[in-house]
Parts: structure tokens; C-alpha cells; sequence
């Protein structure tokens, strides 16, 4: 048998939400509902699909490996430069290239426990060290984040808002953490949910980055912009960050097709909206109806909600699986006892709600 790397075989494979189509075959259900993967479930905005439909003829042709057309929207709309820009297969893949070209086996990563599993995972890939910062009332703990960097580090992950928790850390808190942090150690900030965050005091973080330039913000076009199925997020940080990463990245690693969907997505302010406050009304309707069970949940920033079941959480997801909704266990982010609800349409939140009062 050939040897793989140790640092490989220790890592523990990512378990997506089960699909709909698995759970109708092996249960014999017809209406399967899933609220696991935090997609919107509004569906891809109708200009989306009908301006790509010409580039399906194009797709004997290689992409373009620089984005450029989409690299020089988003510049403009971000008010940044196109220089200070990196496309990814999803924002997923860039934390893969920032390890590539961050981490290695005499470098370590912090991470917090309770997060983002996909942090801890490239730094394991490049055999770099961990150091695990717990959860403080499910939110970051940024002091012990501080406390915990030395030489070692030279990668900082953070995810605001948080997922699963749906807690965030405020601007003024970012930028005091910021402000501590050495310039020798990169600090990425994942804004995945940075759509659903908006308001109150959620940090805008571009302008920082003038000020720290050893910051990268991750974000993505998987969630408000209905665009999971195409892999697409982006990367904004200083042109020298980029320029390294840029080294490190595969030359067509964006198809065509999300490029295209990226580029017409950017004009739908109006369907960004129309997510936000369907997504802030299903929450409502959420915490209504949990505080009627006396079931204690995470007020949440963004398009999910962290449960509290007091019970194991992979029998319960058992149970509501069998009822036909699919929802995700927090036992692989260190909960054993809470589930992560994603917000879907009215009737399928309804459903949820009518099938968990049965599980409880």
C-alpha cells in the first residue's frame, strides 16, 4: 500500500447535508424539505439564468483565467483596485491557496473551536500547527485569540459572522483587534453571510484595509446571491497579499459559467433586498415560534439559526429526517446537544417548526 502524508489521513473528511434525493430514496418520502447548507432557497434571480444561457455555447473555451471582466465590476462596485482582487472556486478555495502560500509544518494557524471546520482543515493539509481558541457565549473571543498569538503564528482565522453560531464581533471590536494584532501576521476575516449582516454595528471592513494591510476579507456569491451550485467567492486584500496567492492559484480554477453568473448577479441590488427581508421576516417567525417551545436558540446575523436540543443532536436530526426535513447536527463543530436550522421559504420554516414540536 502506498504511504500517504500522516498530516492527510488525520484529517477528517467534510460531510456535507444530505440530499433531498438520498433522504426521498432511502426513507420512500416524497416531500423532502432541506434546511442544512444555509442556501437560499429563494432560488437564482430569473436575469441570472437567462443571461448565461449564450455562454453555454462557449463552453469548449478554456475560461478566463483572470476574471477579468468580473474582476473589473467588482473592483468598481467595492471601490477598490482590480489589483486588490482574487476569484476562488468558492471563498473555500481560497483559504486552501492561503495556506499554500501561508502555512507549513514550522507555522501555525489559530482557529477558534466552533467554527468553520474548513479553517482548521488547510492548515492540517499543509501540516501546520493549530492553536484552538474556544468559543466565548458562542461568539469569538478575540482577546483569547491575542493571547494566544506567538512567533509560530502566521495565520489568523476569523468568521464574522460566525458559522453555526450567528454571533459576530462589532467594527469597533475588529478594529481594536486589529490595531494589536503584528503586521507580520495575516489575518483573514471570512464575510461569507456578510449580506445578512448588515446594519447596527457589523464592521464594513474594506476601508480598514488601507490601515492593516496584513488583513484578507473572504466573501462569496453562494449565499444572497443564490450561487452555491456555481462555486464562486472572492478574496480582498492588499496587492501584494494577492500577487502571493496569485502564485499559488490554479490558472482556470473559475469557470466560465460562474463568471458569467458572478457578473450579472452583481446588478441585482433589488433581489439582495428582497433575500434580506425575507430572511429577516423568517427569523421573526423563528424566534416567535422557539420561545413559544422554551427551546433556547443564538439571535443570529445571518441566514441560519443555532438550537439548543438539550439532547443528542444526531437523533434528533434522525427524527426530523424521517419526518422529511433535513436539518444539520452541530456534533462535528464540538455540539453535541444543538442543531443549525437554515431559514427557507415560509412553508418550509413551517414545516420545520410543525415537525420539531413532534421531535421534542
Amino acid at each position: 500500500m502506498i504511504k500517504a502524508n500522516q498530516n492527510i489521513l488525520d484529517v477528517k473528511p467534510y460531510i456535507p447535508g444530505k440530499p433531498i434525493e438520498e433522504v426521498q430514496r432511502e426513507l420512500g418520502i416524497e416531500k423532502v424539505v432541506k434546511l442544512a447548507s444555509n442556501e437560499n432557497n429563494l432560488g437564482v434571480p430569473k436575469k441570472v439564468i437567462e443571461k448565461i444561457q449564450h455562454k453555454l455555447a462557449e463552453l469548449f473555451l478554456y475560461p478566463d483565467g483572470s476574471c477579468f471582466k468580473l474582476r473589473t465590476k467588482l473592483a468598481e462596485k467595492l471601490a477598490v483596485d482590480k489589483d486588490q482582487l482574487i476569484f476562488g472556486n468558492g471563498s473555500d478555495e481560497i483559504l486552501q491557496i492561503i495556506a499554500l502560500a501561508y502555512l507549513g509544518a514550522d507555522k501555525s494557524a489559530i482557529v477558534a473551536n466552533g467554527t468553520f471546520s474548513e479553517y482548521e482543515f488547510v492548515a492540517r493539509l499543509l501540516n501546520a500547527k493549530r492553536v484552538v481558541v474556544p468559543l466565548k457565549d458562542y461568539a469569538y473571543d478575540l482577546q483569547g485569540f491575542l493571547d494566544a498569538i506567538s512567533d509560530e503564528t502566521n495565520v489568523i482565522f476569523l468568521c464574522n459572522p460566525n458559522n453555526p453560531t450567528g454571533t459576530y464581533f462589532s467594527a469597533q471590536q475588529l478594529e481594536n483587534f486589529l490595531e494589536k494584532v503584528p503586521a507580520n501576521k495575516l489575518v483573514v476575516i471570512d464575510e461569507a453571510y456578510y449580506e445578512y449582516a448588515y446594519g447596527d454595528d457589523f464592521p464594513e471592513s474594506i476601508p480598514l484595509l488601507k490601515k492593516y494591510q496584513n488583513t484578507i476579507i473572504l466573501r462569496t456569491f453562494s449565499k444572497v446571491y443564490s450561487l452555491a451550485g456555481s462555486r464562486i467567492g472572492y478574496g480582498i486584500a492588499s496587492k501584494e497579499i494577492i500577487d502571493v496567492l496569485n502564485r499559488a492559484r490554479q490558472p482556470f480554477n473559475v469557470n466560465s459559467i460562474a463568471q458569467e453568473c458572478a457578473l450579472v448577479a452583481l446588478d441585482e441590488d433589488g433581489w439582495v433586498e428582497e433575500v434580506r427581508k425575507a430572511n429577516d421576516e423568517q427569523k421573526e417567525y423563528f424566534y416567535s415560534e422557539l420561545d413559544k417551545l422554551g427551546v433556547k436558540y443564538i439571535p443570529t446575523k445571518a441566514n441560519f439559526i443555532f438550537i439548543e436540543v438539550q439532547r443528542d443532536a444526531s437523533a434528533v436530526f434522525q427524527s426530523l429526517m424521517k419526518l422529511g426535513v433535513i436539518i444539520r447536527p452541530m456534533t462535528g463543530f464540538g455540539f453535541p446537544k444543538a442543531i443549525r436550522v437554515s431559514v427557507g421559504l415560509p412553508a418550509e420554516n413551517k414545516l420545520f417548526i410543525e415537525c420539531f414540536k413532534k421531535v421534542l
